[in-house]
């Protein structure tokens, strides 16, 4: 326990003193009146700026189902680099109030009023940059045509196409928006870049040849420049990417500040990059924390007795085929399941209800199999009403209550006092802010419930396990049932990128491909849930507390990630 402590208060105050550059930035959590609602941002400014020294503000929009934070490191960068950055939560995102279908009132998504807000401030001068990903990309787009005073925009993997091709979006060309960096991932399955380069662009960068990628086309001074970047990377990863972030400082710098991209001192470090890492090991070591602390409660709540059971009371699954079905079972209904749930909006959150169907339709076929296919080739004899008496318990129920309080607290003590979260890429133990996400925390529930019990049948409470003890069996015995877990979603990766890098193609290009950027956070995610189901079997050879505080967990990830 020392040991973890020690780990995450180091991971947890390098990642604050990156995050204001060492006391050379303030950092703030802003409340941003939109008519009747209230969005949510973070501001960072430079100390030496000031209503006698004004700078150039910058408004940052993430894409679908991100938030403010998953912008923040270009923030980071553009507020050492002294512009007075302001990320923000879109409309029905994070921690701001209204839904997603505003967007038809406000095809900005708040993005105008977050203009209005930094221009009220005055120690920002009359000089705005939009930075746009994604969803964002679209809704800066329709500030830049709402806002006389926008000189430079940026577009990463948004902001182009048929879904922001109405008259409130404006018409692209030479001349709008000004100053025009565009961005697009080599791997960004949402575009082809092929037909960017030699058509959709040409009237927009003035040319009738092939745009060519990092060539500068216009002139700043004019607010005519236009430039198309292309990184290697997917159309989740580009707001990360390293070239992306010096990108979008330079030509900030160069628009509305220099003018002259020789002259322009712009500087790029990692910072941001260090941040990240920072948040991601406070992240580990605090998951561990929480388990470590599980002992103890485990020990005065269950009185410290771990039974060896292995299943065999209703029979026990042997081989890995078997265990490997049950990743492959999710893997297979991913795509059905997501289109169930468009159709029918339970939880009603953008992908909420194709999440929650995804995995309750998992746990119901799951739950089939293990009552008719598998008496047939194994010993199981299934008995679910015994099995829930003897998994569930008043005790259980409290132990894992007090793991996810434990978990809530530090994790709002870390956001409203520090300005700092617990996240991979989004914050996924966000505050349960406005509300209604409190609401949807108890809609997941019991779809998350269902998915956790049929699995601690599959990987814990059915799977022989191996008699052998020590430190180095139990290792390989956790490391075997994560790879049960995530293998088939690894693999599916694999699928769609390796092609794609060697052979120049996806394998499922579209809307589909879209779907498959979730799994870059399904992964992880998913680790540190079966590890922590499997460290609650081995300590108490219960399943009970492993479904409780993986359902708990889970619906809070579901209720502050998705967004109305």
């Amino acid at each position: 326990m020392v040991a973890l402590v020690s780990v995450f208060l180091f991971g947890t105050v390098v990642a604050i003193s990156l995050n204001d550059d060492f006391g050379r930035l303030e950092v703030t959590k802003v409340s941003i009146p939109n008519g009747a609602l209230e969005l949510s941002g973070l501001l960072y400014r430079p100390r030496y700026v000031s209503e006698a020294a004004p700078a150039p503000g910058i408004v940052l929009a993430h894409g679908l189902s991100e938030a403010k934070q998953m912008m923040s490191g270009i923030a980071l960068e553009l507020a050492r680099n002294g512009f007075v950055a302001l990320a923000v939560d879109l409309l029905g995102h994070g921690n701001s109030d209204g839904k997603l279908s505003q967007g038809n009132e406000d095809h900005s998504l708040g993005v105008v009023a977050a203009v209005r807000y930094l221009q009220s401030l005055s120690y920002v001068d009359h000089r705005i940059g939009l930075v746009g990903h994604s969803l964002g990309g679209g809704a800066i787009r329709a500030a830049a045509a709402n806002c006389t005073n926008i000189h430079a925009c940026v577009f990463i993997g948004g902001g182009l196409g048929s879904m922001v091709s109405e008259p409130e979006y404006g018409y692209l060309n030479t001349t709008f928006p000004k100053n025009l960096l565009i961005v697009v991932g080599k791997y960004d399955v949402l575009f082809n870049l092929t037909e960017l380069e030699t058509e959709q662009l040409l009237p927009v960068f003035g040319t009738s040849d092939e745009v060519i990628p990092n060539g500068v086309y216009g002139n700043f001074s004019l607010s005519t420049a236009r430039k198309l970047v292309i990184p290697s990377t997917t159309h989740l990863f580009e707001p990360i990417d390293p070239l992306v972030v010096s990108e979008a400082v330079s030509w900030m710098t160069y628009s509305l500040k220099s003018g002259d991209a020789l002259a322009a001192r712009v500087e790029i470090g990692s910072a941001y990059l260090l941040r990240e890492f920072a948040i991601v090991t406070s992240l580990v070591a605090f998951v561990g924390i929480v388990l470590v602390l599980s002992l103890s409660l485990c020990e005065r709540l269950h009185g410290g007795v771990r039974r060896e059971t292995t299943g065999e009371q209703y029979g026990a699954l042997e081989g890995w085929k078997v265990f490997l079905a049950w990743g492959l079972l999710g893997l297979l209904l991913f795509l059905p399941m997501s289109f169930v749930g468009s159709q029918i909006p339970f939880p009603p959150m953008v992908f909420g209800g194709s999440i929650a169907w995804w995995m309750l339709a998992t746990s119901l076929v799951g739950l089939l199999v293990l009552m008719f296919l598998a008496p047939r080739f194994s010993s199981v004899r299934l008995k679910i009403g015994s099995i829930l008496s003897e998994s569930f318990s008043r005790r259980g129920l409290i132990t894992a209550f007090v793991l996810f309080g434990f978990m809530f607290a530090v994790a709002g003590a870390l956001q409203i006092l520090f300005v700092t979260d617990l996240r991979i890429l989004v914050p996924i133990f966000n505050i349960l802010w406005p509300p209604i996400r409190i609401l949807m925390l108890l809609a997941f529930l019991p779809f998350f419930f269902a998915y956790f019990f049929v699995e601690g049948l599959f990987l814990h409470r059915l799977r022989k396990r191996n008699q052998r003890t020590g430190v180095l069996f139990e290792i390989q015995d956790v490391l075997k049932v994560i790879m049960i877990k995530v293998g088939p979603f690894v693999a599916l990766i694999c699928l769609q990128y390796l092609p794609w890098v060697l052979l120049g193609f996806p394998l499922f290009p579209g809307m589909v491909g879209f779907l498959m950027e979730f799994l870059w956070l399904f992964v992880p995610i998913f680790a540190i849930s079966t590890a922590c189901s499997w460290w609650f079997y081995r300590n108490t050879s219960s399943m009970g507390l492993g479904v409780i505080f993986n359902a708990l967990i889970f619906a809070w990830v579901a209720a502050v990630v998705f967004p109305f």
